[in-house]
């Protein structure tokens, strides 16, 4: 036995480390765990948040649509007691302001807003804690709303926003508590409001946010030290109105949305700006746009902020997020045991980041004992590989709602007709109950597929000749049964000559459940029956268009493809899936 094997098994008597991986097991995922915590007393949106001496202190924003209106309420919440404390009212009521308070020397500057009556406001107001009191201070000179104000070296930096109408401002300025002075600064690439900033390593990340309309996926870095600017790898998810917090050196979004006439998102999005790199994790159990987010402790807080698009309601929930190191699995086996073992003793002493999991939540530079501890609590434990090649997936698991949203991609489609959720009625959990008539969901834009393998699945029960169970708006039925007899078929297909559509012998609308797939493996087309193979034939190419996906009718939503029956956990893949 040599050397190494033997310090092999003196490290497994340690225990053992489990990570999620990512594709090959290079990147580690992190479990995330969603607390529900006391309300806050008064339901907001559009308010700011900021935490000094351990208390987060949650001031202004707005009451509900439609009869929305600024609010002054400054209200105290203790992590530690989870309790909620009233405290003096900010002088002039405040809104549109998500992000733009800065703590320096232990005192919280809330800068720019609107009072709901003039669009972007001057005034800057510093809150003490200890005193409990409001000074107004000198006016930031360029008046804004939906702005971002970040502190670095005792000085704050209030960067982008929009003045009176819905156009991005470049515009930074720099104010000096110290001389209560304001300074301008190297104007930022591309203007936008309702962006997020956070500072990492004294540099200044801002993230997404809208030129115009609509939010964009930018990460813009700006360096205090040089007043340059520099354009970072894009968000994977383009947002704005979201939340932002910095843990350890990681930047972690939350939710927000493209527009406020859209629904928020569920999207939790990390970035490292050592890499320059993004990652998704897993979504949160809600939909969140304009509130607040703070951190303590490691713990994050999402404060209030509204689950609607217009009108939009208040919400008083606070949720906490604990991030804890990644359950073990470094080779991607699915389960924790000596491979994964030898794999951390190979980069003992390393700065190897899959096996750099302790002390939470990422880590500490080194493979040490610390990770070992970490590793010990899930020997042999089974893990849940995550799939990056799943480009969308709609479980159809909601009870209540006219939004069927899609776990990975963001999306989410909008029920049409009158389609009943059926909680407890799906194979996999809950699924949707069409008519045949008019009932469908439809869902404006489609995953960025990828110019290679493709797969799509769904679960269905019911139907009739001719009903179709997804297409493409203007395009191509993908899955569906033929007119005749209710085999299923697909209408996707390639380019070249003599090509057309792919039908089975195998018959769907018998009113039992079936999983149904079309499988493209970049040479071959093939349709699977309750994971059997039913058709195939050779294909070279598949032309997937950009156009709307519907599911629950055809192509031209004509009378008799509407699906009269159940549908559940419609998927789709970038790759040739095994069923």
């Amino acid at each position: 036995m040599n050397r190494l094997n033997c310090a092999k098994i003196k490290v497994m008597l340690f225990g053992f480390v489990a990570v999620i991986v990512v594709g090959n097991g290079q990147n580690a995922k992190a479990d995330f765990t969603w607390t529900q915590k006391a309300d806050m007393p008064t339901p907001r949106w559009l308010h700011t948040s900021a935490v000094v001496n351990g208390k987060v202190y949650v001031i202004g924003g707005s009451t509900s649509e439609p009869d929305s209106k600024a609010l002054s309420t400054v209200e105290e919440y203790d992590p530690v007691t989870n309790t909620w404390t009233r405290k003096a009212d900010i002088p002039i009521a405040r809104t549109n302001m998500i992000g733009s308070s800065a703590v320096v020397d232990g005192k919280i500057y809330v800068i720019g807003g609107d009072d709901n009556t003039t669009w972007g406001s001057p005034t800057v107001y510093k809150y003490n804690p200890s005193t409990d009191t409001w000074t107004r201070k000198a006016d930031m000179p360029t008046p804004r709303w939906c702005l971002a104000t970040r502190a670095v070296d005792g000085k704050i930096y209030a960067i982008g926003g929009a003045p009176n109408s819905i156009t991005g401002l470049n515009v930074v300025e720099q104010y000096d508590p110290a001389t209560d002075t304001w300074m301008r600064k190297a104007n930022m690439p591309t203007g936008v409001w309702g962006l997020c900033a956070c500072v990492v390593d004294g540099k200044i990340y801002a993230l997404g946010g809208r030129p115009g309309y609509s939010a964009i996926p930018n990460v813009q870095e700006y360096d205090p030290a040089t007043d340059t600017w520099m354009r970072k790898a894009y968000m994977p998810v383009g947002t704005s109105g979201m939340a932002a917090v910095v843990v350890g050196d990681k930047i972690i979004v939350i939710g927000g949305w493209r527009a406020s006439g859209n629904s928020p998102y569920k999207a939790v999005q990390i970035y490292d700006p050592e890499t320059d790199t993004w990652t998704r994790e897993a979504d949160t159990p809600f939909l969140r746009a304009c509130c607040s987010t703070s951190v303590f402790n490691n713990r994050i807080y999402v404060i209030g902020g509204t689950d609607r698009p217009h009108p939009c309601p208040a919400t008083s929930t606070v949720y906490e997020l604990t991030i804890n190191p990644p359950a073990p699995d470094f080779n991607g086996d699915g389960i924790i045991d000596s491979a994964d073992m030898c794999i951390m003793v190979d980069h003992w002493g390393e700065d190897y980041p899959l096996c750099d999991i302790g002390p939470m939540p990422w880590g500490d530079g080194i493979v040490d004992v610390q990770d070992l501890i970490v590793l010990a609590e899930h020997l042999f434990e089974e893990v849940e590989v995550y799939d990056p090649t799943l480009v969308a997936h709609w479980p159809l698991d909601e009870a209540q709602g006219d939004v069927a949203y899609d776990n990975v991609a963001i999306c989410d489609g909008t029920l049409r007709g009158d389609p009943v959720w059926q909680p407890a009625g799906g194979i996999v959990d809950g699924a949707l109950q069409l008519d045949g008539v008019d009932d469908f969901i439809f869902i404006s834009s489609i995953p960025n597929l990828i110019k290679g393998p493709f797969s799509v699945l769904a679960w269905i029960k019911g139907g009739a000749p001719g009903q179709v169970v997804i297409s493409q708006r203007g395009g191509v039925n993908w899955l569906c049964a033929d007119t005749s007899e209710g085999n299923l078929m697909t209408e996707l297909k390639g380019t070249g000559r003599n090509v057309g559509i792919l039908e089975s012998q195998a018959v769907i609308t018998d009113g039992n459940w079936h999983r149904i797939c079309l499988v493209w493996d970049g040479s071959h087309r093939t349709l699977y029956l309750d994971d059997l193979a039913v058709a195939e034939d050779t294909l070279s190419n598949l032309e997937v268009s950009e156009n709307s996906l519907l599911i629950g009718t055809g192509k031209a939503m004509k009378s008799g493809t509407y699906w009269s029956g159940l549908i559940d956990d419609v998927r789709i893949y970038n790759r040739a899936v095994s069923p």
